[in-house]
């Protein structure tokens, strides 16, 4: 608790508007990607789903397969998972606003959890297939099952732990996208980027969740912003952005959002 509020202390204190940013993406990222309209229908539906998991009671047997939740017994009501892990109004709107503007074609999501976030990435463009892992079998079922129809046939949903699921993947599949929301443990990180590094290219933005959940996930966060095999990195707060861009002088930004 006291490292949150600490970082969210000195995130304030030294993160800056789109204004106070002189590099050409970042100035676009901030002013017209930060800016995109979310429209009503799509939005209401992501509301109504995240009213409708806030109120189902629900019992199952969840089994978490990396760092687990701090806060919540392996038995759970769907609405103590959508409390806790599915993705926040302001975030999940991120995930959206990265998708309609910067088009990915093939999106990654280590973490379906009960599809909040894959929604919102499915949703905000027409042409796109996301590929989204879920470890535990319980609440891959639930959320097969609950997902909206209007985004059904966007979305490609496996059961796997995610370093099998990475291990496998035909070689020719590459990721536009890649969301990270899953084991908040930095050294299954650095395992699933690695295991990644072949399935991404220059432009992929990977966005990582929770980079503050934990001393070690923030720890891992840093050593990432000084890997010089990511030339762009981006903090949130919550959320971190990485992106090779290999072309570029290596920069590293704290954007208030």
């Amino acid at each position: 608790m006291w490292l949150i509020i600490r970082e969210y202390i000195k995130y304030c204190l030294i993160s800056k508007r789109r204004h106070g940013v002189h590099s050409p993406f970042m100035y676009e990222f901030g002013d017209r990607c930060l800016n995109t309209a979310l429209p009503a229908y799509e939005f209401m539906v992501f509301q109504k789903m995240r009213k409708d998991l806030l109120a189902n009671k629900k019992l199952i047997e969840v089994n978490d397969l990396g760092a687990g939740s701090k806060k919540l017994k392996s038995q759970r009501k769907i609405q103590q998972i959508a409390k806790t892990s599915g993705s926040p109004k302001k975030y999940a709107k991120l995930l959206f606003k990265l998708s309609a503007f910067y088009q990915p074609k093939n999106i990654l999501e280590l973490g379906t959890s009960l599809g909040l976030g894959t929604y919102m990435l499915a949703a905000a463009q027409e042409d796109v297939d996301v590929y989204t892992v879920e470890g535990c079998t319980k609440t891959y079922d639930f959320t097969r099952r609950n997902f909206p129809s209007s985004q059904h046939h966007k979305v490609h949903f496996i059961n796997a732990a995610f370093n099998d699921y990475l291990k496998q993947l035909q070689k020719d599949l590459v990721f536009d996208l890649v969301f990270i929301d899953g084991d908040h443990s930095s050294k299954q990180l650095f395992t699933q980027l690695e295991l990644l590094s072949e399935h991404i290219h220059d432009e992929t933005i990977i966005v990582l969740d929770d980079i503050r959940w934990s001393k070690d996930m923030f720890e891992g966060w840093n050593q990432l912003i000084n890997d010089t095999s990511y030339r762009l990195s981006i903090d949130l707060f919550k959320i971190g952005i990485l992106m090779k861009r290999s072309h570029q002088a290596k920069e590293h930004f704290v954007i208030r959002y």
